[in-house]
């Protein structure tokens, strides 16, 4: 029999449906049925819910119990425990309703008091405080300490001290030259002194390397600095400042410092494999009691060692197709609670769909586009 452009083979149907799901996949990783409260502080993906009190929660429940709600997704943070269903969600006021829709929990539970809640979880980013404008030319960076900023995101702009209008005047010079000239427009991404993005593995921002400045002064005059930082940007707006560690600042000693140098915001850029040279440098350290090595050991032991991020166990994803393809259903979709509230009948019609082409997969029959359009014409 000739295939017609209407017509499709069962295997050609199935090869389809798995190139879709394979692509809701990756925006959708994980079944979404284990909430991480009980499992207490964790490094995890954290999503904010600002419409219920802008408070942090775990991958699962951004899905399942705030389908309806305005969420911002915050990446990774450390020591986090979702705190849907707790009494800092103002989701639910009446009495021996479900709380949280993964645990079914019928009252508050306590929220963790170790959980750090920055302007991000209000949708805000950086040092402007400006929600994430995915049509900006600017590049940003979260920085890897976070113990003072709560590890936000930085425009590269912002870090150098630089306003965004200077930034977006540049930029507009630079189309306007590429126009002029006939030739194609390839706009820069990152200011003039501004590090290479390949040149760095991490950033640790101004505010963080300000507020533990003793120890990243004593890290800049180690004798293995030159392995652990490929720069030092001040956080001004001085486009004169070379961006890289000169020889003569890197090896000089801290106590040859003048005020003015040690007093100066910076951020700074570590490069590929510093954890493993942080720990060279912990172990150079005889006395464990020296301000330094506790620093490395007690204060800030993730830049030696970080914690995994919590990922749910792949082994439990059972259903994880059906979850992956609503979630792309999700990111295309104005109406999320719509979607959310139909998963049930979504997975009972594939299960039909299954069904009703199982003979044609047997027989070797092709499947016309007239026996898809049956099926669903069909009375429930």
């Amino acid at each position: 029999m000739t295939e017609g452009k209407d017509q499709l083979t069962v295997n050609e149907f199935i090869a389809n449906q798995s190139s879709l799901e394979e692509e809701a996949r990756e925006l959708m990783p994980w079944d979404p049925k284990k909430c991480t409260y009980n499992m207490g502080s964790l490094r995890q993906q954290v999503f904010a819910c600002r419409t219920h009190n802008n408070i942090g929660i775990c991958y699962s429940c951004s899905i399942r119990c705030h389908t309806r709600c305005d969420i911002v997704e915050l990446f990774t943070k450390r020591h986090f425990t979702c705190d849907c269903g707790t009494e800092r969600d103002n989701r639910i006021k009446e009495s021996d309703e479900i709380r949280c829709e993964i645990r079914k929990n019928r009252s508050d539970d306590i929220p963790a008091s170790d959980n750090m809640y920055s302007h991000n979880f209000e949708g805000l980013f950086c040092d402007c405080a400006k929600e994430y404008d995915p049509e900006s030319p600017a590049v940003m960076l979260q920085c890897v300490m976070g113990l003072e900023c709560d590890e936000d995101w930085y425009h590269d702009h912002c870090i150098m001290g630089k306003p965004a209008a200077e930034l977006a005047r540049k930029v507009d010079e630079k189309v306007d030259e590429k126009v002029a000239n006939n030739g194609e427009v390839t706009l820069e991404k990152s200011p003039d002194g501004f590090p290479d993005l390949e040149s760095f593995d991490s950033f640790l921002c101004w505010k963080c390397v300000s507020k533990y400045d003793y120890y990243f002064k004593k890290l800049l005059s180690h004798e293995l600095s030159d392995e652990l930082f490929s720069c030092k940007l001040p956080h001004k707006n001085n486009k004169d400042e070379a961006c890289k560690l000169e020889e003569g600042v890197v090896k000089r000693s801290f106590s040859d410092m003048s005020e003015n140098e040690t007093n100066l915001p910076y951020s700074l850029f570590l490069k590929q494999d510093y954890s493993k040279t942080l720990q060279r440098v912990k172990e150079s350290i005889e006395d464990k009691s020296d301000k330094l090595f506790i620093f490395l050991d007690q204060i800030a032991p993730f830049l030696i060692e970080d914690e995994p991020t919590y990922e749910p166990n792949e082994d439990d994803d059972e259903e994880v197709d059906i979850f992956n393809l609503t979630r792309n259903l999700f990111q295309s979709s104005a109406n999320r609670g719509h979607i959310a509230q139909n998963i049930a009948a979504f997975h009972s019609l594939k299960s039909k769909l299954s069904d009703f082409l199982k003979p044609f997969a047997e027989s070797g029959e092709v499947v016309k586009e007239d026996d898809i359009k049956t099926f669903f014409q069909r009375p429930e």
